[in-house]
């Protein structure tokens, strides 16, 4: 599938002074095998670099903002996506490689509370039922699914410890017990955001998940739509969190707070579109 994703951010004072020497740092999108960014346009011109875990990132200057202005950057992004099987192929790593991966994505981190007795209670029943990692991940994945109802878009992110107990939440909720129950075991997982085009033009806010499988790789996991090892042509990835446990879309910084801190008011409209013949169209 071939999209266009219109991105638009607005950035407004809502203070009583003057901001100046604003940086806006916006995560566009993350490597993923399934999704090939084939052009972007930022408006006005940035500068785009990789940071951690992949992630694209936007580096914003923002004009002067006196109280009540805004600032309203754009990004364009085309990029072609497909249905794709992590199961299929082996990947090979080192005992060095793996011990590393090992060492950096089991900790424990705000929303993936591994030291909680219940999440050791649930993972240690998982892993006296599997017989390896993949076959504990196969479970792990089950286990959210039948656990946690699946409810619309919270307003917060409850986390692992809380949706182990209150056994329902969103997408996030889903992920991050997912994640949990396996850096318990000392099986690396992590968190990615994104959207999933749901033929309308504004998508849907998604999040899911990545387990690490030494013969396989990072497998994407997604409990709260029921897929293991494969992602659809209707994901797309933008922002990868396994070093920290949350990384929010957009940030601003300024230099010329020093009395005290204004309030800015940040938002965000995302839009895609199916693109055939060289045009967009929404299915």
């Amino acid at each position: 599938m071939r999209l266009l994703i219109d991105m638009q951010a607005n950035i407004i004072n809502q203070g009583s002074s003057k901001i100046s020497d604003g940086l806006m740092i916006w995560h566009l999108f993350t490597d993923m095998a399934n999704q090939f960014v084939t052009s972007f346009d930022v408006f006005p011109p940035a500068r785009v670099v990789e940071k951690a875990e992949n992630n694209m990132v936007a580096m914003v200057k923002i004009p002067e903002l006196n109280p009540g202005e805004s600032f309203s950057p754009t990004v364009i992004l085309r990029i072609d996506t497909t249905t794709r099987d992590w199961l299929i192929e082996n990947q090979d790593y080192t005992d060095r490689d793996i011990k590393q991966i090992r060492g950096t994505y089991c900790k424990m981190l705000r929303y993936w509370e591994i030291e909680d007795p219940l999440i050791q209670d649930i993972s240690q029943s998982i892993a006296e039922r599997s017989k390896d990692d993949e076959s504990y991940a196969h479970i792990a994945y089950q286990v959210v699914r039948e656990m946690v109802k699946l409810k619309t878009h919270l307003d917060y992110r409850l986390g692992a410890s809380a949706v182990a107990r209150g056994k329902e939440g969103d997408c996030d909720e889903h992920a991050d017990l997912f994640v949990a129950l396996n850096r318990a075991v000392k099986i690396p997982a992590r968190r990615v955001v994104g959207h999933y085009y749901n033929g309308r033009d504004e998508p849907e806010p998604h999040a899911w998940a990545e387990v690490f499988l030494e013969n396989k790789g990072w497998i994407p996991v997604d409990p709260a739509l029921g897929s293991f090892g494969l992602l659809s042509e209707r994901y797309f990835s933008r922002i990868r969190e396994g070093l920290v446990s949350e990384r929010p879309t957009i940030q601003v910084k300024w230099n010329s707070m020093k009395r005290k801190k204004e309030p800015v008011q940040i938002e965000e409209q995302v839009r895609m579109s199916v693109i055939k013949n060289g045009k967009s169209f929404d299915k």
